[in-house]
Order: C-alpha cells, then sequence, then structure tokens
C-alpha cells in the first residue's frame, strides 16, 4: 500500500513542477511520466487521467495535514492547515483554479470543503438527541458555511492569498465565534435550548 502511495506522490510531484511551468493542456501523461522517470503505462496503474491525478493531489495532501485531528475540538486548526496549505501551494492552485477547462475542479473543491465541515458538524452533534426539525436546519447551516467558505477560499487564492494566511485565519475565526455568541443570545432569548 505505502508503495502505492509513493508512486502516486512521485507521479503528483512530477505534475505539479510541470504546472509551474507551463500550461495545464499542454502537459502530457508522457511529460509527467518521463519527468518522474516511470514508463507511460505506470501513470494508468494509478490515475484515469489528469482531472483524476489533480483531485487526488488535493484530497491526498490536505487530509493527510488534518486525518489526525478530525474532531470539533480542533476545527481553528483545521482551519489553519487548510489556509497554510492552499497558502505553500498558491502558485500551482492559482493556475489550476484559473484554467477553465478545469472548472469541475471548483465543484470537487466545494465538496471537500462541504465533507470536512459535515464531519465536524456530525461530531460536535454526535452526543444530541436531534429533532428532524433541528436535522434539517444543521443540513442547511452545513450547506450554507460550506459554500460560503470555498467561495471565499477560491477568491482568496485567486488573490494570491492576501490577506495572508495568519491574518485571514484570524479573520475567520473571530467571524466564526462571532456567529456563534449571537445563535447563543438568540437562543436564550427566544427560551429554546439544545434538543435533549
Amino acid at each position: 500500500m505505502k508503495e502505492k502511495t509513493d508512486t502516486q506522490e512521485i507521479i503528483a510531484q512530477s505534475f505539479r513542477e510541470l504546472t509551474l511551468k507551463k500550461e495545464r493542456d499542454k502537459i502530457s501523461i508522457t511529460d509527467i511520466m518521463k519527468q518522474a522517470d516511470f514508463r507511460r503505462q505506470t501513470f494508468y496503474d494509478y490515475f484515469d487521467d489528469k482531472y483524476d491525478l489533480i483531485t487526488w493531489i488535493f484530497s491526498h495532501e490536505l487530509y493527510q495535514s488534518i486525518q489526525s485531528i478530525m474532531d470539533w475540538q480542533n476545527w481553528e486548526e483545521i482551519l489553519w492547515q487548510l489556509l497554510t496549505y492552499l497558502e505553500t501551494n498558491n502558485k500551482y492552485y492559482r493556475k489550476i483554479f484559473l484554467d477553465i477547462k478545469l472548472d469541475s475542479f471548483k465543484e470537487y473543491f466545494i465538496y471537500s470543503i462541504k465533507k470536512i465541515i459535515k464531519q465536524l458538524v456530525d461530531d460536535y452533534f454526535k452526543e444530541q438527541f436531534l429533532s428532524l426539525e433541528k436535522k434539517q436546519m444543521i443540513q442547511t447551516a452545513t450547506d450554507f458555511y460550506s459554500y460560503g467558505l470555498s467561495e471565499s477560499l477560491y477568491h482568496w487564492v485567486l488573490e494570491n492569498c492576501e490577506p495572508n494566511s495568519k491574518h485571514y485565519h484570524a479573520m475567520l475565526v473571530k467571524l466564526v465565534n462571532c456567529r456563534s455568541k449571537s445563535n447563543e443570545h438568540t437562543t436564550i432569548l427566544s427560551g429554546k435550548g439544545k434538543d435533549k
């Protein structure tokens, strides 16, 4: 299994290096495998096409940094890992996002952010009995924050990660905490507590 991952990582690194030098649609599978020092057919042992490789790079590299901390208590650290990953790889992801032929990668990006947020939300509510109404509200909120965060991150990458990850992280944490406190006040004022 590790040998498979090692080969995938070598192919991925080869593609990333080539992406920084030329346009994605001008990079052939032969180019990637020549740089990786593997025969061309080896690519198809691991990936269907370049799009499959691009989505694998994102999910593999990001989840490597967050999989061991994936619970609600660590949401700020998870957000930090996401921001620093995108900032560190800004030149690569900026080219990927600007490639109009890869518009479907944006959908995958949104899906991945939504998957992370859903996992964190599920962890937060795991001990609670939830009414159908509450479940629907949580689903709506998850969608709202997923699309909002992914769209914001998409534009942040296109704007060369300005403000930098440290300042952007502080702003996003403040925004989420401010919204959470607002929800607590609303709940108290309306006389509604957590579902029992």
